[in-house]
């Protein structure tokens, strides 16, 4: 018996950086809009012999042996960190596959989103084993967000765990003491859907560097990224009310505002490929496009009347992009299977 869990990916489209705590407490504006799509993290689990067994297919890395041996390999640091925490070694030994779809390097968050599937996929063989750990989805993200900075020791953002776990178009909002998530899953995530062209810039991006030295000024008091974020914060609170009204070309205006304000952050947001190719498809009827994450190379969210389509996935491959197959997600994280 097999446990699989399916995790969306995530494209942002306003207020990125801001879903970092406690940056949100500084700001007098902040709020994030982001959907997910279907370039999945998958994640199956089966009963092994004898030893425990963690096989990424993406990667093309294994590690494999006692338990202890297993989550300090230090081949697959997150993997072996989030099995360490959700399992005990005097458990049933797991064999585990991991494939990830998004790209490498695609600000997609991409290791968040399967962080969520592992822990789902985990959560589920507990259960089935009788060691049950019941996590509100708040907790499971707090928990899966935790994990994951302690290993990459910079400050992250909640928006790519929910994503991950919720998939539709997500409103996230941080009020002192909670964080609130607005998922959408109806009509307004089918409108998306028929605009959406997802293409690989072919560079990998360096968001998290970015975003930490966004935050570390400021909180050294820069006035400039101050007020650049409130700025971001602001738009991204009107980004969300034309979601909620579903008016798409008043969303690209204004999301296109808000990267502008970023540029203005970090000029190496930017890169001549991902000029080109927003260039490219701008010209082919394209009616915007941005960098997914903070930027600086990875995956572009391409937005086009569908009668553009064929007409702009062309002008995007002659300017050096790779059209990838995935769109809006409905759903959030899917967990099938037993052992």
């Amino acid at each position: 018996m097999v446990i699989q869990a399916l995790s969306p990916t995530r494209v942002d489209i306003a207020g990125g950086t801001l879903d970092i705590t406690p940056l949100t407490q500084i700001l007098q504006h902040r709020q994030t809009v982001n959907f997910g799509i279907t370039l999945h993290a998958r994640v199956e689990i089966e009963k092994s012999q004898g030893v425990f067994r963690i096989l990424s297919e993406d990667q093309g890395r294994k590690v494999e042996g006692a338990f202890d041996d297993v989550i300090q390999a230090g081949s697959l640091p997150w993997l072996e960190k989030l099995l360490g925490y959700f399992w005990q070694k005097d458990w049933a030994p797991l064999s585990i596959r991991v494939q990830a779809k998004s790209p490498a390097g695609a600000g997609l968050g991409g290791s968040s989103c399967l962080g969520i599937a592992f822990a789902s996929a985990l959560l589920k063989a507990r259960q089935d084993i009788g060691q049950p750990l019941k996590l509100t989805d708040h907790q499971l993200v707090r928990t899966v967000q935790d994990l994951e900075t302690g290993l990459i020791r910079v400050p992250t953002g909640c928006q790519d765990y929910w994503g991950g776990l919720r998939g539709g178009i997500n409103i996230i909002s941080y009020p002192p003491g909670s964080i609130d998530v607005q998922t959408l899953q109806d009509s307004k995530a089918q409108s998306l859907q028929e605009l959406l062209l997802l293409c690989y810039s072919g560079v990998s991006r360096a968001s998290g560097t970015n975003n930490w030295a966004i935050f570390r000024r400021a909180f050294e008091g820069d006035q400039t990224i101050l007020g650049i974020l409130n700025e971001i914060g602001s738009i991204s609170e009107s980004v969300a009310k034309a979601v909620l009204a579903g008016h798409w070309s008043e969303v690209f205006q204004l999301s296109a505002q808000e990267w502008q304000l970023r540029t203005r952050m970090w000029s190496d947001v930017e890169t001549a490929e991902t000029k080109r190719i927003s260039a490219a498809a701008q010209g082919a009827g394209a009616m915007f496009s941005r960098i997914c994450g903070a930027g600086g190379g990875g995956v572009m969210a391409i937005f086009a009347e569908p009668r553009y389509h064929a007409k702009v996935k062309a002008a995007v491959h002659d300017a050096g992009g790779q059209i990838l197959d995935g769109t809006v997600s409905f759903k959030g994280t899917e967990v099938q299977g037993s052992l």
